[in-house]
Parts: structure tokens; C-alpha cells; sequence
């Protein structure tokens, strides 16, 4: 449109308008995306441009022509401290060739955006708003659980997002563990690198361990950590890129605590005492083990019992036969899984008869009495009946018991609230 076909207008009556372009191009055949201005509004290039330059004809000057975003903002020029608004009112102005309306678009908000220019008509263009992987500013890192059980694994959780919160596709971030922490990535190293998904996410699989410590330090920290051109802003300062925005994140860190397994023996008390045959109950505490896991009872070698943990964590075993030392010297343990075996700290002591002679009074019993109490009332039996009975009354020491002379085969025996206990010797008299 030459400039002297160009009427001038006035400042109420909106113009005719057409050829909208977006940077020079055609509105219909713009298909650039916009990308989320991490270095400012001047930044960017045609491949990348942040700012939009939206131009229309108009059929005279100094006539209103008004612009509407849509998932956009708008400014009137790229100088100045002009706040960006939704909807922008400018008055065309003659050319040397046509008269124009020219306004400045850009977005913070990665999605569709869309102008309006409208005059007496109304002209759209419609783009696609992108944020880049050279935006990445800030990296929160979260954890799976921030309490675990050791030997049971964990996810590490990384959110990349640009200086406006946009989730940023293709960052790349990377995770540290403490060298002799209690915890390795899934291939056996204290570092990985992730890459973030179309949502700014990305995940890794932490594996722990026993006895490496208590917690474990889990670091998150983005690469090329700068703030210059085409590198990435997770260390930029406050009012970087932009004016008004706060420091960026820089590395993070979560501290996991682990739960080492523990076993605990709750009953019988250490160093409680028990006559040999002797009945007693097993009960035990667990940390850090999870439900159902199975539980063994050993004596030295030989299997004495099963159980399984709890969801309280406990676990026990009833009328256990206290013996003596089992296979290889080695009295009562619980193993727990596959933890290390945990002793059971009792003494077992011997019940029976330990010799008998003939006296003038008939025949005199030398009886072992194990660890039974004072008051308790050991019986001698001759082939199952019983024949005399003797009260203890001091724990320890042997007692002597004195029946009749007859033959038979002798035996000593305790009743209790859980059954007869009987001695391990049976003595023959022929």
C-alpha cells in the first residue's frame, strides 16, 4: 500500500486491517516456535526467537489498532520499563511504503499462544511457546521415602524447571552419593546422570546396604551450572536472567535415614537360668525387618524351631526344651533372615541323677538339681511311680535322696505349671 493511499485516520475509529506477519513472515505460514526468554527479551535468533515482532497493515495512521494474547504478553516496544500486558492498544503510524501497527509478543508459559489484531477486521496468528534445555535454572531433587530399611532400594526424583517454573525437556543433572556411603546407583557407582523427560522429569534407582551407616546424602546438581548464553542458569544470581526473580536453585540435597536391622532379644532375660528338659518361651524384637520374614531357632547346628516376624516386629517361639551345648560347642541362636545369629545368653543346667549306693538306710540318690528354685518338689519314681519326694532348699547344690532298697529303674522328676519335667539319667537298680 503506498504511502499516499494511506489516509490519515483519527484516534477513535478503528482502521481496515490485513497482512498480519510475525517477524516478517506471513501469520498463516509461521510455525516457529516461541521460546521462553531465559536471557531476557533480546535474546534468541530467528531459529529460537523469545520476542515476537507482530506487524500489521492498516489503512490509515494514527488509528487504534488493538492486540489481544492469548498465552502471551504484550509490550509496545523492546526499550523501556513498559509493564507487559494482554491487551495492548497501539495507533498505526505512515510507513514509506504503508501505514502500520507494530506490537512485541512473548510468553512465560510453555503451551499455545495466540494474537489478535483488530481493527474493523480482525487478523490471528497462532505459534507454539517452548521452553529449551539451555533454560534450566532450577533442580529440586525428592526421594522415593525419606525413611528406610537398610537393603531396601529408593528412587531419586529430579524436577528441572526454567526461571518461569516450565518443566525443561532434555536437562541433564547429576546425582551423587557419599563414595563409602551405605548406598550405590543401579550400576554400582556414587554418581549418575540423568536427562529429563518432556515433563522435566527423571528418575534413578538408589540401592542400599547394611552396615555402611546410618543415612545417606543424596545430591542433585545440574551441569554447566552458568549464566551465559547458551549454557544453562542453574547457578545464575538474582535478577538473572530477568529483573525480579530470585537466585537460582544451584545443587540440592535430601538425606535419607536407614534403618539398620537389629535383633533383640526380650526374653529370657541374659544369663537367666534353666534346668535341662525344662520348658521356656523365646521372644524377640526386630528393626528395621520386614513382616513375615522368617525366623529361625538353633541349637549349635541342629534346627529347633521356625517363626516369623510380626508387623510389630516381634517374633517367638513357645516351649522351647532347654538342652545343653549343641554342635560345635554352641548353645541356643535365632537368625533372622539372613542377618548374623544372635545368641541366646541362658545357662542350662543338669537335672538327674548323678550316682546312687547302698547304706544302711536302703539306697541314697545323688541328684543334680539343675537350677530349680527353692521350694520346688523333686520327686524319685521307680519305674514310673513315685517312691519319695525332697524339697530344695538351697538352689544349687546337689541333694541326696534315700529310698528303700528295692530294684527298679530310678528316675527324678519335677511337676510344673507346663508339665513334668524329668531328670536325664535313669538309674538302674538290678
Amino acid at each position: 500500500m503506498p504511502a499516499a493511499a494511506c489516509g490519515t485516520g483519527d484516534s477513535v475509529t478503528p482502521p481496515d486491517v490485513e497482512n498480519l506477519t510475525v517477524n516478517g513472515i506471513p501469520a498463516a505460514a509461521f510455525n516457529t516456535p516461541l521460546v521462553v526468554p531465559y536471557q531476557g527479551l533480546e535474546g534468541g535468533d530467528e531459529q529460537r526467537p523469545s520476542v515476537l515482532r507482530l506487524e500489521i497493515t492498516t489503512s490509515s495512521s494514527g488509528s487504534p489498532v488493538t492486540f489481544r494474547a492469548t498465552g502471551a504478553q504484550l509490550v509496545e516496544t523492546l526499550t523501556g520499563t513498559t509493564p507487559a500486558v494482554g491487551e495492548l492498544t497501539v495507533f498505526s503510524e505512515a510507513g514509506p511504503e504503508k501505514c502500520v501497527a507494530v506490537a512485541y509478543a512473548f510468553s512465560t508459559v510453555v503451551g499455545k499462544g495466540a494474537i489478535r489484531a483488530q481493527g474493523l477486521n480482525e487478523e490471528v496468528v497462532t505459534f507454539a511457546v517452548a521452553t529449551v534445555r539451555e533454560a534450566a535454572r532450577d533442580v529440586d531433587l525428592e526421594v522415593s521415602a525419606a525413611k528406610i530399611d537398610a537393603g531396601d532400594p529408593i528412587d531419586a526424583i529430579v524436577q528441572v524447571t526454567d526461571v518461569f517454573g516450565n518443566p525443561v525437556e532434555n536437562a541433564s543433572v547429576d546425582l551423587m552419593l557419599p563414595e563409602k556411603g551405605p548406598g550405590t546407583f543401579a550400576t554400582g557407582a556414587n554418581t549418575f546422570t540423568v536427562f529429563t523427560d518432556p515433563k522435566g522429569r527423571a528418575s534413578v534407582a538408589i540401592n542400599t546396604r547394611e552396615g555402611r551407616g546410618t543415612s545417606l546424602s543424596v545430591t542433585a546438581k545440574g551441569d554447566l551450572a552458568a549464566c551465559r548464553p547458551f549454557e544453562n542458569q542453574y547457578a545464575c544470581l538474582a535478577n538473572q536472567p530477568l529483573p525480579d526473580f530470585d537466585a537460582a536453585s544451584g545443587p540440592q540435597k535430601v538425606k535419607v535415614v536407614i534403618t539398620e536391622p537389629s535383633v533383640d532379644i526380650t526374653e529370657p532375660s541374659a544369663g537367666a537360668s534353666y534346668s535341662a528338659g525344662e520348658s521356656f518361651d523365646i521372644k524377640g524384637k526386630t528393626i528395621g525387618v520386614k513382616e513375615g520374614t522368617t525366623v529361625r531357632l538353633l541349637l549349635g547346628d541342629s534346627p529347633q524351631g521356625m517363626s516369623t516376624v510380626k508387623a510389630n516386629g516381634t517374633f517367638s517361639f513357645t516351649n522351647v526344651i532347654a538342652q545343653g551345648k549343641g554342635s560345635g560347642d554352641l548353645g541356643y541362636v535365632v537368625i533372622v533372615g539372613e542377618l548374623k545369629p544372635t545368641p541366646i545368653e541362658i545357662n542350662v543346667k543338669a537335672f538327674s541323677i548323678v550316682s546312687h549306693k547302698v547304706v544302711a538306710a536302703g539306697l541314697k540318690f545323688r541328684v543334680a538339681i539343675g537350677a530349680w528354685k527353692a521350694g520346688t518338689i523333686i520327686e524319685l519314681t521307680r519305674d514310673g511311680d513315685p517312691v519319695t519326694k525332697i524339697e530344695v532348699t538351697t538352689p544349687g547344690p546337689d541333694l541326696y535322696i534315700v529310698a528303700p532298697n528295692t530294684p527298679g529303674f530310678y528316675q527324678v522328676q519335677v511337676t510344673t505349671s507346663r508339665g513334668i519335667v524329668y531328670g536325664l539319667k535313669v538309674d538302674p537298680v538290678l
